[in-house]
């Protein structure tokens, strides 16, 4: 077996070339994007929802919010819409609005549409409000340096953020006693 050299060369600088850029990347997206934290107010982005309206953050003042970033391809995600669903009546009655939101281009894989993807593991609720972020809003959201791909952020009605999770699934009890626990 000959090994070619010039292709053997040309491997090894793609692959490097590859590592580097990937490694800029994630390490400006961390030097560039800070932690957002309990008690700060909820950076404001524009969003498009599921029906191809663009809707503002700053919209949803005056009541609590859940703001929800998942990927619709994601397992985990697709149990959180199942466990919302089953808790809808909680949410409801503490009025807590929830816009959940497919990340940016979908973290780079294809999944189906928002809608889709909350009705079809939500079971068909129409409480749930869908839609799509912004590259800028994901990077704002997400937690850096490597993105999450269930997070969620409760929002006072005054647009502090109240409490941060990742996988509603597994965290919907500790979510609904925090809800409880600031009186909305």
């Amino acid at each position: 077996m000959k090994i070619n050299i010039k292709q053997l060369l040309y491997a090894v600088v793609v692959v490097i070339a590859l590592v580097i850029v990937l490694n800029f990347f994630v390490l400006n997206h961390a030097k560039s994007t800070k932690y957002l934290s309990t008690g700060e107010t909820a950076p404001n982005y524009t969003f498009q929802l599921a029906n191809g309206s663009t809707e503002s953050l700053n919209n949803y003042g005056g009541k609590p919010l859940l703001l929800w970033f998942v990927a619709t391809w994601c397992s985990s995600c697709a149990q959180g819409n199942a466990a919302v669903a089953n808790n809808l009546a909680f949410f409801k009655d503490h009025n807590v609005k929830i816009i959940e939101l497919e990340q940016y281009d979908d973290l780079g894989s294809p999944g189906m549409p928002i809608s889709q993807f909350i009705s079809e593991y939500g079971n068909n609720n129409t409480y749930v409000q869908g839609g799509i972020a912004g590259y800028n809003m994901t990077l704002a959201y997400n937690t850096p340096p490597t993105l999450q791909l269930d997070i969620y952020y409760l929002i006072s009605p005054n647009g502090k953020i109240l409490y941060i999770g990742e996988g509603i699934a597994n965290g919907i009890v500790n979510l609904e006693s925090i809800i409880s626990k600031e009186g909305l």
